[in-house]
Formats: C-alpha cells, sequence, structure tokens
C-alpha cells in the first residue's frame, strides 16, 4: 500500500472518529424531551429587600439539579440547589437579603444550561438606593447554544486539530527524508 494512500485512509479514519465522537457528546442536548418551553420566572417580580419571592421552572430535565444564584453587578447571591421533579419542574420560596440595594437583579437556575429571569428589588427601608450605573454593561446575558452550534464548533475543533497532526507528521516525514 503506497504512503500516500495510507495517508488518506488515516486522515479519513481521523475526521469519522472525530465527527462521531462531536455526535455522541451532543446526546444528551438532543435527548430533551422539549414538549414546552424550558424557562424559570419569579413572582412578585418587584420586591423589597428582605421580602420573599417564588422561583419556578418548567421544561426542564426531570429529576435533576439546579444551583439558583441572584446576580447583581456587584453581587451574586447563592441560595440552595433545587431538584426538577419527574415532569421537569421546580418551584422555590426565596428570601431576598434585605441589605441589597435598589436594583435589577437576574435569577439563575444553573443546570445542563443556564436559564435566566429578571427580578427588580427596591431598596428596604434605611438601606441606600443605588443609582443606576452602566445599563449596558447589566443587560450582558450569556449565549445559549444549540445542539448544532456545539456539534459544529467541536467538529471544527477536531478537524483543526487533525490537519495541525498531519502536518506535524509529514514534516517529520520530510525531515527525515531529508537527513543523509
Amino acid at each position: 500500500m503506497s504512503s500516500r494512500l495510507l495517508g488518506t485512509a488515516a486522515v479519513a479514519f481521523a475526521l469519522s472518529v472525530a465527527l462521531a465522537l462531536s455526535l455522541v457528546l451532543t446526546l444528551p442536548v438532543f435527548a430533551h424531551s422539549g414538549d414546552e418551553a424550558s424557562g424559570i420566572s419569579v413572582e412578585p417580580n418587584l420586591v423589597t429587600a428582605g421580602g420573599t419571592v417564588v422561583l419556578a421552572g418548567q421544561g426542564l430535565e426531570p429529576n435533576s439539579e439546579r444551583q439558583i444564584n441572584l446576580v447583581g453587578p456587584d453581587v451574586i447571591v447563592p441560595f440552595d440547589a433545587v431538584t426538577t421533579d419527574g415532569e421537569g419542574m421546580f418551584s422555590v420560596t426565596l428570601t431576598i437579603p434585605a441589605h441589597l440595594p435598589a436594583e435589577t437583579y437576574t435569577f439563575q437556575a444553573i443546570g445542563d444550561e443556564t436559564l435566566t429571569t429578571d427580578c427588580t428589588i427596591t431598596a428596604a427601608e434605611g438601606q441606600a438606593v443605588k443609582e443606576p450605573t452602566n445599563e449596558a454593561a447589566a443587560v450582558v446575558a450569556p449565549r445559549d447554544r444549540s445542539g448544532v452550534e456545539t456539534a459544529v464548533l467541536l467538529l471544527s475543533v477536531a478537524i483543526t486539530v487533525i490537519l495541525g497532526l498531519l502536518l506535524v507528521w509529514r514534516a517529520e516525514r520530510f525531515g527525515r527524508a531529508a537527513q543523509p
């Protein structure tokens, strides 16, 4: 078998393995039933610091754990993790810390993906009212990638690695051939 044919077969095999690996890694993304839109909501979405809210999630992976955080421009308040029920739903009552200044905060439910919803908190009586700073910076939200995007990114990385290894292999092979 010629070395050129052997090299082509090796590249084809490596690409096949990379494609199979990228598909296997994205299967959990496609496994979610998706019958209803996944998301979280907070009620009420306007609350005074020290008050309570109900955070609810739906359309999530059944029996999965979610870390709950309240995120502001200068603070992250972690709450206890929640576990979804068999239908992919949860509901939890949370007490907003009384020391938080007035601001729009974001609740996060972090699991396989990060789901967010906003909540406006007003300062408790006697607490400082914070003036809004840079509103454009406060609106930054994490980007959720679809399974197809993830697969394309993984495939691109795999092809880049394979081509890099192929170039190194060829350089070493020609380097050995040039030596007397």
